[in-house]
């Protein structure tokens, strides 16, 4: 008898991925539900969907994303981010179901120049960050047999991201200006979502796991690195965070310690440069 997953957010960049990646796959039928059929704040709803479904897992591919936006809608963020995960992980834990809850490099914020480990402590810098943040630990006190993965800078098909803006401005003919102090991974949605299945049928204790693909560079580094793979001889101008002036903070330094990943004897991530070259092929093919 196949178990049952239930995908939320699933048009999302992740959630599509994870839709993908589960389809077919020996031993799981799978459901996807989006923010137009799913409301994760609203219990009722959730518990109309869950406990009809009976899921054995749920990934919570959902959330407010825009973190420049967070900063003038703190109430949607949080709504999103922090309560949401909270009530999913109750419902969820109702009907004895294991969620895989995604979260981010931006809970990190404080000074470093060595990669964050899971147990390191905290320090968002942003009305996203501390939103994200706080659904973990909302989710993880009403469900502790949650797994928290935190991940950072999603690329891939089915979705806005960066590898795909920046290939798009330059082909256009558009000035390109990226900021240079600031370092973290990149995540390839396929990638991620593979993982996060191995993890479902690994199924080993409750944590807070980080998995990316390797390679902890500053924006215009990686840019540069993806104008390079896609042969596109562009000027690409770096600029300080300061200077850029978004509206949000983000942090200097959230490159994510991926070592407790493989301990669970699972594949270790390909380097974030390979995923890129994947992610080209298959545009070029699509």
């Amino acid at each position: 008898m196949s178990a049952r997953a239930l995908v939320v957010g699933a048009k999302g960049l992740l959630g599509s991925a994870l839709l993908a990646a589960g389809a077919g796959r020996p031993g799981w039928q799978v459901l996807g539900a989006d923010r137009d059929e799913l409301d994760i704040t609203d219990r009722a709803s959730l518990e109309a969907v869950i406990l009809g479904y009976a899921p054995q897992v749920i990934f919570n591919a959902a959330g407010y994303t825009q973190v420049d936006r967070a900063e003038a809608e703190p109430l949607a963020a949080y709504e999103a981010n922090s309560v949401g995960p909270g009530v999913l992980a109750a419902v969820a834990a109702e009907c004895g179901a294991r969620l895989i809850h995604v979260s981010t490099d931006h809970i990190f914020g404080g000074p470093g120049r060595t990669p964050w480990q899971p147990d390191d402590e905290p320090a968002p810098v942003s009305v996203y960050g501390w939103s994200k943040l706080l659904g973990e630990r909302n989710a993880r006190a009403v469900a502790p047999n949650t797994y928290v993965v935190r991940t950072a800078g999603l690329f891939g098909p089915g979705g806005r991201n960066f590898v795909d803006a920046i290939l798009g401005a330059a082909r256009r003919g558009q000035p390109l200006r990226v900021v240079d102090d600031q370092y973290c991974q990149r995540t390839y949605s396929p990638d991620l979502a593979a993982a996060l299945w191995a993890l479902a049928d690994a199924r080993p204790a409750a944590r807070i796991w980080h998995f990316t693909n390797e390679g902890g560079v500053s924006w215009h580094a990686f840019a540069v690195a993806v104008l390079e793979a896609a042969e596109l001889d562009v000027n690409c101008e770096p600029v300080s965070s300061a200077a850029w002036g978004a509206p949000a903070a983000r942090p200097a330094w959230s490159v994510l310690a991926l070592s407790a990943w493989p301990a669970l004897g699972l594949p270790a991530p390909r380097p974030a440069l390979d995923a890129v070259a994947e992610h080209l092929r298959m545009k070029v093919r699509s």
